[in-house]
């Protein structure tokens, strides 16, 4: 005979976190308990455990544009536990691959477990920024007439080797694919598949190119005797030409000050929109150049990073720390995208990069090396560390080491702490960190530890399981791609070729019950492109 209960007994069983297995109901009246968690956890049982996605998608012309996200899918919480497709960011020097697909799946948010392996150094000095180009990354440095490595992962060792398709990479250039054919950019021109579509000019030199809708970008300095200028040109061009480009159709904008310089592109819809160093906000639309703010050199206002999240174009700004987003008109800050780290002071923080990995948004902040990660579903921020480990943390100081930069005679925050890239790669996300600038190592600083000293240009690799990035084949017509999840791994095929799968070390916290599936929508942005079929099974 089933004795009486204590109600304060129960309450205090449950109030002290204890659960029933299977999320059971917790339930005062003891009865009823046998029967109704019977119920639930055969409930529990039917649940499924697994899914595939196969889409087939038509990715139309490769114009440069962002392709956007192929589905999302909710769970009966509304929690987002799965999607897919291009992420397409823009961090300070290079702009990630625009065929690299990814795929996440995405547990519950008290299951976002990760660990960060600092890989060897390249031994490019005191900062490196990271490129991908197809399947591999390289490390780029200015020092040393502008260093590069390619990571080799099968020996774990950085090889002294540029980028296919170009003799020397320097900040704002950069080799990316068009279609199935290459475009690289450097020393003032632009190639593609190694025939020259762009002469080097006459005076001053063409930096920092960007190509999408339909148009190749870049900033023009020009050297005067009087004065110098700085145009940015839009040049009508796509893979299909035969010719070179026609710099007599160009579009051109003169900028406010001489020298402006850009640390970032990015694009929204149909717009392309890049800002300088003196904060002016240049965007081309429908054929013309506007600007949305204008550029003011009496005050700090740069852009680090650009990234195409949700409906919006997200901007990595300095001196607030935060993110702004654009829509089509001004840009707008978000107050507290992402927070300030407890101990370090509020002043002059720079929000400088942004990634898309397990289906959240990540920031990287300086000056002390910060990582954020955002989750949409509980509109929260969450503190992943620091990248460094030194030194200790202290608001009456704005940057590491200050006193010593003084004394070195250098600037006050020449040992601010970046976190300069995010390459999502298979598995991991790769972030690589640097000074304030990418300088060379003086044997005379001494008030750093040969292990401290090699934190600074340095590449670290984040793992949360979940995640699964690879190349896709660029197909001119339409091609399938299937996703799978089945508790233990999760694999991306096309056109019925596996081309990335990944094994979970344990199973993942996700709730599969009552999948909706958003399609042509996501974390990527909506989809540039038209899914001519699709199944959730």
């Amino acid at each position: 005979m089933n004795q009486p209960v204590s109600w304060n007994r129960l309450f205090g069983f449950f109030s002290r976190g204890n659960s029933l297995p299977g999320g059971c109901v917790k339930i005062a009246v003891m009865g009823l308990t046998f029967l109704l968690v019977t119920c639930r956890v055969g409930e529990a049982a039917k649940a499924p455990r697994s899914f595939t996605v196969t889409v087939e998608v038509d990715l139309g012309r490769d114009i440069g544009q962002s392709f956007g996200s192929l589905f999302e899918i909710r769970n009966s919480t509304g929690r987002v536990v799965a999607g897919a497709g291009f992420p397409d960011a823009y961090n300070t020097r290079f702009r990630t691959g625009r065929h690299r697909l990814q795929y996440f799946i995405r547990p519950d948010s008290s299951d976002r477990q990760f660990e960060v392996e600092r890989l060897p150094h390249p031994d490019l000095d005191c900062g490196v920024y990271l490129c991908d180009v197809d399947d591999e990354i390289y490390a780029w440095t200015s020092v040393r007439n502008n260093s590069v490595r390619r990571w080799d992962r099968p020996s774990r060792t950085w090889v002294a080797e540029l980028p296919p398709g170009i003799k020397t990479l320097t900040s704002g250039d950069g080799v990316m694919r068009v279609g199935s054919g290459r475009l690289a950019f450097s020393g003032s021109t632009a190639l593609f598949n190694d025939r020259q579509i762009l002469d080097p000019p006459a005076t001053g030199r063409y930096y920092n190119f960007y190509y999408a809708d339909g148009h190749l970008f870049f900033y023009h300095v020009v050297p005067g005797e009087d004065q110098t200028v700085t145009r940015v040109y839009a040049c009508p061009w796509t893979s299909q030409d035969s010719s070179a480009i026609d710099l007599s159709k160009a579009v051109i904008l003169t900028t406010k000050y001489e020298r402006e310089t850009p640390f970032v592109w990015g694009q929204y819809q149909t717009q392309t929109l890049t800002v300088s160093n003196q904060g002016g906000i240049y965007v081309f639309s429908d054929g013309a150049w506007k600007t949305t703010l204008e550029a003011d050199n009496t005050v700090s206002y740069q852009v680090y990073s650009g990234l195409h999240w949700h409906d919006r174009l997200l901007l990595a700004q300095y001196p607030t720390g935060n993110v702004f987003e654009y829509q089509g008109a001004a840009a707008t800050r978000k107050d507290g995208w992402p927070p300030v780290m407890p101990g370090v002071s509020t002043r002059a923080r720079e929000c400088q990069t942004l990634g898309i990995y397990g289906g959240d948004l990540l920031a990287g902040v300086w000056p002390w090396a910060e990582l954020w990660r955002y989750d949409r579903d509980a509109t929260q921020w969450h503190a992943m560390g620091r990248m460094f480990t030194h030194p200790e943390l202290t608001a009456e100081r704005t940057h590491p080491y200050e006193e010593q930069a003084n004394r070195f005679g250098l600037v006050t925050n020449h040992w601010g702490q970046r976190v300069t890239s995010m390459i999502p790669h298979g598995e991991s996300l790769y972030l690589s960190t640097s000074s304030k600038g990418t300088y060379e190592w003086n044997d005379g600083y001494d008030f750093l530890t040969e292990g401290q000293r090699r934190e600074y240009g340095s590449v670290l690799r984040l793992r949360m399981p979940g995640n699964l990035t690879a190349r896709m084949q660029w197909k001119e017509s339409p091609t399938r791609l299937t996703f799978q999840y089945d508790g233990r791994s999760m694999s991306i095929q096309q056109d019925g070729t596996s081309i990335a799968t990944a094994e979970l070390e344990r199973p993942l916290k996700v709730d599969l019950a009552d999948l909706k599936v958003s399609w042509s929508q996501g974390v990527y942005g909506p989809l540039n492109g038209e899914l001519r079929e699709h199944s959730l099974e």
